[in-house]
């Protein structure tokens, strides 16, 4: 998935959509979608794009890592989400079970894809979007699974202070 695209998808999906991030970015919205979508003359800066990833995740948006992962991706790199404050949505063993369809999906796109031995640019597309999203459920997993593990921690540590 192309840079523009990913920050474009995680402003979509905040929660007021392109008004509320660019009021969250002290920017006119007019101003903020030609940054989104490339216009002549415009730019989305550096910074910019990282707050917004920033403002989407606070909100536990479901593509807030779009813009990172892509970024990631086009480096060669993988993105690892470290614990945060706090989870966004349960994980459970149901979820890790999505999560492996969902990496399922990927591998029967890219074989489907390849059937002909050719790969089109749509295809390409496809593939990518789908593999970003996967990731990107799989690090809101992993920072699900790390909040309650702490959170567990704490009631144990809790507890025994509490038998003192």
């Amino acid at each position: 998935m192309n840079l523009l695209d990913a920050a474009r998808r995680t402003v979509r999906h905040y929660p007021g959509g392109l008004e509320a991030m660019a009021l969250r970015l002290q920017k006119q919205p007019g101003t903020l979608d030609r940054e989104l979508r490339g216009a002549p003359g415009y730019k989305l800066g550096a910074t910019d794009a990282a707050e917004i990833a920033q403002l989407a995740m606070e909100q536990g948006g479901e593509h807030a890592l779009a813009y990172p992962n892509a970024l990631a991706d086009a480096l060669g790199a993988l993105l690892v989400v470290l614990p945060g404050n706090g989870p966004r949505a349960g994980a459970s063993a149901l979820d890790v079970a999505a999560l492996m369809r969902e990496c399922a999906g990927v591998v029967e796109s890219v074989a489907g894809a390849d059937a002909d031995g050719r790969i089109t640019g749509r295809e390409l597309a496809e593939i990518e979007r789908h593999w970003a999203d996967t990731v990107a459920a799989g690090q809101q997993m992993l920072r699900n699974l790390q909040h309650r593990h702490a959170e567990q921690l704490q009631r144990h540590r809790d507890a025994v202070e509490a038998a003192r």
